[in-house]
Parts: C-alpha cells; sequence; structure tokens
C-alpha cells in the first residue's frame, strides 16, 4: 500500500493524471481507506495525495462533495504525529484558497466550523511547533473560520450541516423562527437540501440523523404551503412512514411526529384553532382551570 501511495504522490503533481484519477472514483477509495485502520505513515501519505489534487482549482471546489472536510477533521482529533496533523492543515488551507469562486471556499469554511475544527485548532496553538508552516496554517485557518463566523447566516449554518450528513440538534432545527423565515429556501437548486434529507432517511443508519431528518421534514411541511405534495413527489412520505417501525424509540417519535404533519392539510387553520382554544382556556375562571388541571 506504501508503494502504491507513493506512486500516487508522484504521479497526482500532473494535472493530466489528477483528472484521470477522480474520473476512476479515486478520491472516494482514498477516503474509504482513510477511514479503515491504516497507520500514521499510510495516513500521511494519502492525504498528501488529496493536497496535491487540491493545487487545480476545480478539483479544490470539488473535493468535499466527497465529504473531504468531516473524514479529515476526524483524523485531525485523533492525530498524534507532527506530520499528518501538518498535511491535514494544509488540505484545509488550499481548500478555502485555491477555489476561484467565493462561496465555495465559505462553504468550506462552515463545514470546517461544523466539524469541530475551531476546537482543534485552538488545541494545537497551545503545542509547541518547530515547523513555520504549521504555525502559518493554524493562523491562516483561525483567522478565516472566526471570520467565517461571523458572517454566518443561520441558513448557511443549515444547509452545510445538511451537505455534511452529519445531522444533530443543532439550535436552527429547533427555532420556529427558522422555519417561518427559511422553509422554501429548502426549493432552491430544485430542491437540493430536501433531496439530501430524503437521501439521508433511505442511506443512513445513526439513529440521530434519522430522527432530526425526519423532524426536519415535518416543520418544511408544516411551514411552506405546497410542503406536502413537494415531499410526496420526491418520494419522502413513503420514507418518513417506513420509520414508524424503526427500532429506535427516537426515530418512531419524530417519524410519527413527521407523519402527523404531512397528514394535517390546513396548518394555518389548525394554529388558529389552537389560538383560540388557548385564549379560551386562560379566559376560564380559576377554578374551572384547577378542575381542567386535576381532570
Amino acid at each position: 500500500m506504501q508503494s502504491v501511495a507513493r506512486c500516487l504522490q508522484m504521479m497526482l503533481r500532473i494535472d493530466e493524471y489528477r483528472f484521470a484519477f477522480v474520473a476512476v472514483d479515486g478520491i472516494s477509495t482514498l477516503l474509504a481507506v482513510l477511514q479503515g485502520r491504516v497507520n500514521f505513515q499510510v495516513q500521511y501519505q494519502l492525504i498528501f495525495c488529496l493536497w496535491v489534487l487540491t493545487f487545480n482549482p476545480l478539483l479544490a471546489e470539488k473535493m468535499n462533495k466527497f465529504s473531504v472536510i468531516p473524514i479529515l477533521a476526524d483524523i485531525l482529533s485523533d492525530s498524534v504525529k507532527e506530520k499528518v496533523t501538518r498535511i491535514i492543515l494544509a488540505v484545509f488551507r488550499n481548500l478555502i484558497e485555491k477555489p476561484e469562486e467565493a462561496a465555495v471556499s465559505k462553504e468550506h469554511c462552515i463545514a470546517m466550523v461544523q466539524c469541530k475544527v475551531l476546537k482543534q485548532l485552538s488545541i494545537l496553538e497551545q503545542r509547541k511547533f518547530d515547523d513555520e508552516d504549521i504555525v502559518a496554517d493554524i493562523e491562516f485557518l483561525n483567522e478565516k473560520l472566526q471570520a467565517s463566523v461571523q458572517d454566518l447566516s443561520s441558513f448557511d449554518e443549515y444547509a452545510t450541516e445538511v451537505k455534511s450528513g452529519r445531522l444533530e440538534w443543532s439550535p436552527v432545527h429547533k427555532s420556529p423562527k427558522f422555519w417561518r423565515e427559511n422553509a422554501p429556501r429548502l426549493n432552491e437548486k430544485n430542491h437540493e437540501l430536501l433531496r439530501i434529507l430524503i437521501h439521508l432517511l433511505e442511506s443512513n443508519r445513526d439513529p440521530l440523523v434519522l430522527s432530526v431528518a425526519s423532524f426536519d421534514i415535518g416543520e418544511y411541511v408544516r411551514h411552506y404551503p405546497r410542503g406536502k405534495h413537494v415531499i410526496e413527489q420526491l418520494g419522502g412520505k413513503q420514507l418518513v412512514m417506513q420509520l414508524l417501525g424503526h427500532e429506535d424509540p427516537n426515530v418512531r417519535y419524530e417519524a410519527l411526529l413527521a407523519v402527523q404533519k404531512l397528514m394535517v392539510h390546513n396548518w394555518e387553520y389548525l394554529g388558529r384553532q389552537l389560538e383560540k382554544e388557548q385564549t379560551q382556556s386562560t379566559k376560564q375562571p380559576a377554578g374551572a382551570t384547577n378542575l381542567a388541571a386535576k381532570a
């Protein structure tokens, strides 16, 4: 494996070979090996291959479609070897510097923030490095990631989380304000984010991811008038219903809530009814309220 990696380290410096390598699904292969159990030398060599690929702006722009950032962020947090740390930081720097589209660089920054790279950088800052490149890369990344956090809209944060496939209960999911303002934006780019959520329901095994994806689909339907129709068209309703029989109780619960939202035809009418009921209950005399509470 080390011999093959060494050959790739040399070959991938040449643009023609870079594109040929990517065309035969080379990036996915490198990442699949990196996710397995390999020693630090092989880790270093394979990440070096990714690094030389990122010198081509087109490939640097495409790179995170293969989940390069989450995988390298995990390796960075476990890394004890300076050479592995150095080459990962160099890849991250290129993913910000090399793309010609500012929007792609921004997306990469947000992905790094969500993968807890800022936390790793603060830990690395405490260590003493003789290598000036590492120090320079830590400073560069810190500056860029901090700036992206300041500039981060809640929708940018949400979109990056969905694209990473690593859903968790971050604040945006449970924010009614977020869904009121942003539900229609899930239709952008031919329903790109909705398609990813539905794909996660189909392919992911993590109960947390399935729970959050089900919840998000329910909130989209609740806040976007044609949401029910869109989800049905994209095949999401069937997948949510299948999760009603999932072994994890949290997944079953979120799937049930989502199915209920898919079944309700007029959310505005339901909202008005609930408000009316709440208003009536607050107008009840104290004794009646107490009786209701006891009941």
